[in-house]
């Protein structure tokens, strides 16, 4: 509004004004209390300003304070929201591929930040979360070749047996890619998991069938084999697509330093064992270069094939056989 006014904007005093509120002034002054103010018709509140009756627009309050119960406390405490467990919220949460802050470290070899992250891990299971692909840290550890980073999830508790979308746990992709520093970090026996049954994690077959002494065997990783079979992996096992054993892999290649290897250096290698198709070791080496280390070592009755006229078997049917394999896709029968 102007300063100049032309009207007056002050509307004059009635005397029976509804006021809207009581007066504080009366509540502490002592003019209101359970003898002096009276719900009825006798006595009214009156303003220590004027004396014309004011109606205050309260009903009675005095009896209502009088007798309210001023004991709050409540019966349930809410329940205390710790700072650390949405921290961790925070941190575990997964972005648009899956992956956590944990996945980023891992896979990055960031030893401090992978150790911030165990220690504010409230789950042990929380660990083995997997991105889109279906790795765990575990498995971006071993795949960027982080032994400390593998060693420190193995210890705090991570699966060793979790699978990817190929079906490849971590001790897979070490023995693949040939990383034996990381194989050794997860291989190594943990005191507070005495009871860990590593043979039946070295032993987990992949969705093409294969455990880690025949993908060893396959890229002809001598090493990583020797690794493999020291810390308690079947050197006999069979693929689940042919039943080759690494002595059937290893002849079917022509790797002769890898069937050397088999036969005069691993112990318990069963030379007579047979494929699907009931064929040994021994025949897969016929016309490669490994058929000399086989022919070095005198086959026993069991290690002697009876049908050698099927050499057209062996040869062209084989081959079709290797490309309908090779051809495969890996089917999820986890």
């Amino acid at each position: 509004m102007s300063a100049n006014k032309e009207f007056e904007t002050k509307f004059p005093e009635d005397e029976n004004t509804d006021s809207g509120f009581l007066s504080g002034e009366q509540l502490f002054s002592g003019e209101l209390n359970s003898g002096a103010v009276d719900c009825g018709d006798e006595k009214k509140v009156h303003s220590s300003s004027a004396d014309t009756n004011l109606d205050s627009g309260v009903v009675c309050l005095t009896e209502s304070l009088s007798n309210l119960d001023l004991d709050v406390t409540p019966t349930a405490l809410p329940p205390h929201v710790d700072v650390k467990d949405i921290t961790s919220l925070l941190y575990f949460q997964q972005d648009d591929d899956g992956d956590s802050t944990l996945h980023v470290a891992a896979v990055h070899g960031c030893e401090k930040s992978v150790s911030m992250l165990i220690k504010l891990c409230p789950e042990k299971s929380w660990l083995d979360l997997t991105n889109d692909y279906g790795h765990t840290a575990l498995h971006l550890a071993v795949m960027s070749g982080f032994p400390v980073v593998t060693r420190m999830l193995v210890l705090a508790g991570a699966s060793l047996g979790a699978r990817d979308r190929s079906g490849k746990t971590p001790l897979h992709i070490a023995t693949e890619t040939n990383q034996l520093e990381c194989l050794k970090a997860l291989l190594q026996p943990v005191k507070e998991h005495p009871t860990r049954k590593m043979s039946t994690i070295l032993n987990q077959k992949n969705y093409n069938g294969q455990t880690c002494v025949h993908v060893a065997a396959k890229l002809g990783h001598i090493k990583t084999l020797q690794t493999l079979v020291y810390y308690g992996a079947d050197i006999n096992v069979r693929e689940g697509l042919a039943g080759w054993t690494p002595l059937h892999i290893a002849a079917r290649r022509g790797d002769a330093r890898l069937a050397q290897y088999l036969l005069d250096q691993c112990a318990g290698v069963a030379r007579a064992a047979r494929d699907f198709a009931g064929r040994t070791a021994r025949r897969l080496a016929r016309r490669t270069s490994a058929a000399r280390v086989f022919a070095a070592h005198p086959a026993d009755d069991s290690d002697t094939d009876t049908d050698d006229d099927d050499d057209m078997y062996d040869s062209d049917n084989e081959s079709l056989f290797d490309k309908l394999r090779d051809s495969l896709n890996p089917i999820n029968v986890a």
